[in-house]
């Protein structure tokens, strides 16, 4: 049941454009205010775009997941 929800998880984040993204840099905000007390605005990102494969590892987890829930 975990590789379903983890499965599905990525799924989300594969599907959804910019989601990942968006983790990323409010990611770097937190971390840059922890180090440097004020988010550092002048830095270029990199944009992730949208990750189709980490939909196809979701996809691929939840089917070995449910295959392995089966054969048990």
């Amino acid at each position: 049941m975990t590789g379903v929800v983890m499965g599905l998880i990525l799924i989300i984040i594969g599907f959804v454009p910019g989601l990942l993204d968006k983790w990323a840099e409010a990611l770097s905000n937190i971390a840059e205010t922890i180090l440097y007390r004020a988010p550092l605005s002048s830095r270029e990102r990199t944009e992730f775009g949208q990750q189709r494969w980490i939909a196809a590892m979701g996809m691929a987890l939840i089917a070995l997941s449910l295959y392995l829930y089966s054969v048990r």
